[in-house]
């Protein structure tokens, strides 16, 4: 049996995973503010939506206005789809603000609310950026992993493939918890690592799990071009805890 393969459309991404993602599977994208996992999930997006892909695209970080500018700015055109329905962009509140009497208070349905977008149709690829305000809107742990478990079913029922990005906490390549690195499929760090010589920081991205097929272990550096993240070849680093790096 033919294993069905999903392209990232990233380039050399695709290669560590021997054609891409597996249909079906929910993969985690898990790294520090600013190692590109909004940029790596609308790649992706772009290049299922080439594909002929239903899509969802879930953002509680930004507006599709500015969702929308920053990715013509990569060449990638998502007003085509989303007039063709191929698109559904939904921008989402965790937390609103709301008026009782003389003060505000914070109120969220986002627990509820994300569930049901989800499941409000079908897509071929479902994409949340990021899951992280979800967890944090739980108040135990036990509720978390609940609500993230019955999310991730809730995609599986619909037989869609699903990105999901994350926060990791800082100095660390692990979210707060570990439930996202527990539930998914699959797991890709993204980390920020300081040069021997401190004179730079280098991209560095390792696939830390990938369930049922086969894959490159190796960590690789990536970078930012002008179409997109480009993952590069096979990167001699030893990685110690505090993020530092040693060239083999």
């Amino acid at each position: 049996m033919v294993e069905n393969k999903i392209s990232l459309g990233i380039k050399g991404l695709d290669e560590m995973l021997y054609g891409g993602i597996s249909s079906g599977n929910i993969i985690g994208l898990v790294g520090p503010a600013g190692s590109g996992k909004t940029l790596m999930s609308l790649q992706f997006l772009h290049a299922s939506l080439k594909k002929g892909n239903k899509c969802l695209y879930i953002s509680s970080n930004h507006n599709e206005t500015q969702l929308k500018s920053h990715s013509i700015a990569y060449g990638w055109d998502f007003e085509p789809f989303i007039n063709t329905k191929h698109l559904t962009l939904k921008c989402m509140k965790p937390v609103q603000t709301e008026l009782r009497g003389n003060e505000y208070h914070l109120t969220s349905k986002y627990l509820d609310e994300l569930p049901m977008e989800v499941n409000k149709m079908k897509n071929d690829i479902i994409i949340i950026d990021p899951i992280t305000d979800f967890i944090s809107l739980c108040k135990s742990e036990v509720e978390s992993r609940s609500r993230l478990l019955n999310l991730f079913e809730l995609i599986k029922e619909n037989c869609s493939t699903a990105v999901i990005t994350a926060e990791s906490e800082i100095d660390s390549c692990s979210t707060k918890s570990g439930i996202v690195e527990y539930a998914v499929d699959g797991l890709l760090i993204l980390r920020r690592v300081q040069s021997a010589d401190l004179n730079e920081i280098h991209h560095v991205i390792q696939i830390a799990k990938m369930r049922w097929t086969k894959h490159i272990r190796e960590i690789r550096q990536y970078d930012f071009t002008d179409h997109g993240i480009e993952v590069y070849s096979k990167y001699n680093v030893l990685l110690g805890d505090s993020g530092d790096v040693k060239k083999k």
